[in-house]
């Protein structure tokens, strides 16, 4: 990753005999109700391909899907089983729009669909990789870089952001859906013009072995099969990294550690490691957190798996989500792997896990889904789809979900007045969504340090990227000069170690272009 989560009473008892003794039958067809119908959603799959289609009508005989709803799209393929990574990248924008884009915006208007349609589920042999440029890391990189994941590009479908480069100049591609708790549909109704017009997951895993039942691959029926069963006992694993390099402790501070501090608080079963070992949970996840293959202790690959006789991270329960802090482990869903680089997504999903956070190309750190968001609107009972697009900062960039988006959580959190698990009531907790026990707000601005990267207090972190008045310092050019001076500035020291340092920017990176916050309502 480069830098710039009784007893049974005596009634009870009384209820099961009386059930037991009433005669046994087996329910007729019209006993067995429906499932719910899901118009909202659309179904997206390659015709070219019958594993593609069969992925297509399992989803939507699974979750009740208007047959209507179901586009076909005509993308050539070398291998139709899907077994060559090739195919998995679309390399040109008249490619693009010629064989995806154009075709969906056609499909969405001729039936009218344009504003009913809320999700959008592809199936594997759509390309998940939008690469028209090869892109430099350098200071353009955020900004310019045109690559994509290609669900990205079809959440903003309908929108000058479909295409764009990078962030923009002035933070053009900020997610005005990030961190919300409002539902999709309400949302949306309320800001018609936004350019996030849809939730787009993704149906993928390992292409082989097949289901010989209904011709799908086995890692994507166990995502249709395990979003819809129990859960049952679990536990939510955070591993973070200790020893790594400067930055990433503030990795550590942001991205990984508040998901414990939040759910344990709430009475979600947390294991939450800061040692020196890639660990395993001995019980199985309900949630997974880590630094994958980036953590320095995380070994050779696979990295995930069965490794020496035990499954590492460990076995997945029902309807559980995972996320890891790696670049590209999105970049490919075909086995056998001819060059492992970095750890696997796919891996993830072949050990069980039900949805899955992933990354089509180098996001950088900052535009990594934030999984603290992710799993707080997760466990609270937002869908899978809703909580991952709440948690991703920047549009038409590279994350994308796989795994069911209608899936919800049945082991909910306990509601209670400390959302984050830091000991602060909310109705006075200055940064409410990140563990601050100190409160420490040096500007006294009402938001805590930990949360504050706006140091010029204009409502939103800024980077010089774009035209600037004159005079004018952004908030990130502030604190570069001070670390390069080796000048101290409480405000300016974020996380309270009386030093302004790397650690202060990358926490300030993770917010660029975004509000401060949140915090209690004053």
């Amino acid at each position: 990753m480069r830098f710039p989560s009784s007893i049974a009473t005596r009634a009870a008892k009384l209820l099961v005999a009386a059930l037991l003794a009433l005669p046994f039958s087996h329910p007729s067809a019209e006993q067995i109700p429906e499932p719910p119908a899901h118009p909202e959603v659309l179904i997206v799959v390659n015709g070219a391909s019958p594993v593609s289609v069969a992925i297509g009508n399992s989803y939507r005989n699974a979750r009740n899907v208007p047959a209507a709803n179901v586009v076909t799209l005509q993308i050539p393929l070398a291998d139709a089983t899907l077994g060559n990574s090739v195919q998995e990248t679309i390399t040109s924008k008249a490619a693009f729009d010629s064989q995806i884009r154009v075709p969906l915006e056609q499909f969405l208007r001729q039936h009218d669909l344009v504003d009913s349609i809320g999700v959008i589920v592809l199936a594997s042999g759509i390309p998940h990789r939008y690469a028209p440029l090869v892109c430099a890391f350098d200071g353009a990189y955020l900004r310019d870089c045109p690559r994509a994941s290609v669900d990205a590009e079809l959440a903003v479908l309908f929108s000058e952001l479909v295409g764009a480069g990078g962030m923009g100049a002035n933070g053009e591609a900020v997610n005005p859906y990030f961190d919300s708790s409002v539902p999709f549909v309400a949302w949306r109704a309320a800001h018609l013009n936004a350019p996030l017009r849809y939730l787009v997951s993704r149906l993928t895993g390992f292409q082989t072995p097949l289901d010989p039942a209904s011709g799908i691959p086995l890692d994507v029926k166990s995502l249709l099969d395990c979003a819809q069963a129990a859960s049952g006992n679990g536990t939510v694993l955070v591993d973070e990294d200790p020893h790594s390099q400067p930055g990433r402790r503030a990795g550590n501070d942001i991205l990984l550690r508040p998901i414990a501090s939040q759910l344990r608080g709430r009475g979600i079963s947390v294991l939450h490691d800061q040692s020196d070992r890639f660990v395993a949970s001995p019980t199985p996840l309900l949630g997974y957190a880590s630094w994958g293959s980036n953590d320095s202790h995380s070994g050779k690959a696979p990295f995930y798996g069965v490794i020496d006789g035990k499954p590492l991270p460990g076995r997945f329960a029902p309807r559980s989500v995972a996320v890891d802090l790696v670049s590209t482990n999105g970049r490919s869903f075909v086995t056998p792997v001819s060059d492992y680089g970095q750890s696997l997504s796919a891996d993830l999903v072949h050990l069980g896990a039900c949805g899955v956070a992933a990354n089509a190309f180098e996001p950088m750190l900052i535009g990594l889904a934030h999984a603290p968001i992710l799993f707080r609107n997760y466990f609270a009972g937002a869908s899978a789809i809703e909580s991952f697009y709440r948690s991703v900062p920047y549009l038409s960039w590279m994350n994308f979900y796989v795994g069911d988006p209608l899936m919800t959580s049945d082991a909910r959190v306990n509601s209670g007045d400390d959302a984050d698990g830091d000991g602060v009531p909310d109705t006075s907790d200055n940064c409410l969504h990140m563990p601050n026990r100190d409160q420490r707000d040096t500007d006294g601005d009402g938001y805590g340090n930990l949360c504050d990267a706006d140091f010029d207090n204009d409502g939103r972190v800024s980077a010089r990227w774009g035209p600037l008045p004159t005079g004018v310092v952004p908030d990130l050019d502030r604190l570069e000069q001070a670390i390069a001076a080796q000048r101290y500035d409480a405000n300016l020291d974020l996380d309270g170690d009386r030093d302004v340092d790397g650690d202060d920017a990358t926490i300030a990176l993770l917010s660029l272009f975004l509000a401060p916050g949140p915090r209690a309502a004053p």
